[in-house]
């Protein structure tokens, strides 16, 4: 029994012991250890709440149930965590019988220091519950009001600390989530392409978040673990940028909420930066064409037109000499001039983009024929287009020909170019299922954006007009000037 001096001394010496600790482990073993020297129980555990209900500090355990490295105490199969968990454990109370202990007995050991029964208090705030402390004293099959008023308080007070400790480690985490995610988000800014950004983002993301296993799948390559997908519960899959990329996680353990909350912040990070290495890719790449497609236009506007100058000014020479070694060289003149000529046309063609060797029409119509569309392609007009243009109508072809056959899901298309005076248009209408015209601005396809924003890059525009079972078509329009 416990006198109203004994029961203040207790609590005052658990108090000091619980201002003085940061962790959890840390603090019930010792607040434990403390209420076993002081009183007259003899054995006391703690089971904790986390993701299960575990043994997290234990003073004083009979044999019994400390063997095999406590397996005893392993599971949540006992009178205790069942009414804890029921929610009917709300005070401290007497168990009838200790079921572990009981188990025990029944396997062989007698080892129990005489505990045949234990006190249980759940630890707890006036709002949340932890976990239960269990105590107990050899030859005992009941426990006084004193003694249950002690635990009960000793308990409170645990619940309190719990609650202090738990804020505080939810701000530490807090930060050290936030110190990472500047990492991340840092790394994966300098990142120089696609694979050394997917390599990071693998690397960043196993250090911040408890990952078990992960792999990415980008522009056709995997990285990372096979299998993530096995365990459904802990398995998460994340879309990245425009290209149908994805990031397979499985974590450890089911992710705190502001766990939660970082790997959203980490999952815009790497998606911002793999959209912005293909803004900057399209960028280069729209450069490199248009700088080709400068040259292209000024071989074709001056040295071009100069050698077929020279070929005609030489057959019109041959045509009006009659002196036999004039004409001879300027056969010779003519037949350098036009295999020059020759040579340059050649050398045009190749600085256009593959597939356009032919022209638009013909590249788009290859296109179609090589992604299995059955095609019907007409023109009008006999203008020549400037090689931007040219190529600008092929990159934006190319896109409207591959969303009829992916997400259309249509087996014909009807391609037409006209080539007016001062500007060109191409139409591509397909048979497929078509969108809501509705929810266009919201449509989530980033290569209708890119078809709009390279047309306006010239100066034209791109309209999408669809309907639902009705198809859809492209229409571009890009003056010359």
């Amino acid at each position: 029994m416990f006198d109203e001096r004994q029961r203040l001394e207790t609590l005052k010496t658990i108090a000091e012991t619980l201002n003085q600790c940061q962790h959890k482990e840390d603090m019930l073993q010792q607040v434990l250890k403390q209420l076993i020297q002081i009183t007259h129980f003899e054995s006391g555990w703690i089971f904790l709440e986390e993701e299960d209900i575990h043994l997290v500090a234990d003073a004083s355990l009979p044999p019994a149930l400390s063997h095999d490295d406590k397996e005893p105490m392993c599971g949540e199969d006992c009178y205790c965590i069942n009414s804890y968990k029921q929610g009917s454990l709300t005070e401290a109370t007497n168990i009838m019988s200790c079921k572990r202990i009981k188990k025990e007995v029944e396997l062989g050991r007698e080892d129990t220091n005489g505990i045949t029964h234990h006190a249980t208090v759940p630890l707890k705030t006036p709002t949340e519950t932890f976990g239960l402390l269990n105590v107990a004293a050899p030859n005992r099959s009941t426990y006084g009001k004193e003694e249950l008023d002690l635990i009960e308080a000793v308990a409170l007070q645990m619940g309190t600390a719990l609650k202090r400790i738990e804020q505080y480690e939810k701000e530490e985490m807090r930060v050290r989530l936030l110190e990472q995610l500047h990492t991340l988000s840092k790394r994966v800014r300098d990142a120089k392409n696609i694979e050394e950004l997917s390599y990071i983002t693998l690397e960043e993301l196993r250090k911040l978040l408890p990952i078990d296993a992960m792999s990415i799948h980008i522009q056709g390559f995997h990285l990372g673990d096979e299998k993530v997908e096995e365990h459904e519960q802990l398995y998460h899959h994340y879309e990245l940028s425009d290209q149908q990329d994805m990031l397979n996680i499985r974590f450890r353990r089911i992710l705190k909420p502001i766990e939660s909350d970082t790997l959203e912040l980490a999952i815009e990070y790497v998606d911002l930066s793999f959209r912005d290495l293909r803004l900057q890719a399209r960028e280069k790449e729209m450069a490199r064409f248009n700088e080709r497609a400068r040259l292209a236009q000024d071989l074709h506007d001056s040295v071009n037109q100069l050698l077929f100058s020279v070929v005609l000014t030489a057959k019109g020479a041959k045509a009006i000499t009659k002196e036999d070694a004039l004409t001879q060289q300027l056969d010779s003149i003519q037949t350098m001039s036009s295999d020059a000529l020759k040579e340059m046309r050649t050398l045009i063609q190749r600085l256009k983009p593959h597939g356009l060797e032919e022209g638009v029409l013909s590249g788009l119509k290859q296109h179609a024929d090589k992604i299995g569309l059955e095609n019907n392609v007409s023109s009008t007009g006999t203008h020549s287009m400037p090689y931007a243009i040219e190529e600008a109508l092929w990159r934006i072809g190319q896109e409207s020909l591959h969303n009829a056959k992916k997400h259309a899901q249509c087996d014909s298309v009807s391609i037409t170019l006209h080539k007016q005076q001062d500007h060109a248009i191409l139409i591509i209408e397909d048979n497929g299922k078509g969108f809501d015209q509705k929810a266009y601005e919201n449509y989530p396809s980033y290569g209708l954006k890119g078809m709009c924003e390279r047309a306006e890059t010239l100066g034209g525009e791109c309209k999408i007009q669809s309907e639902i079972g009705k198809g859809t078509t492209i229409s571009v329009t890009i003056p010359f000037s």
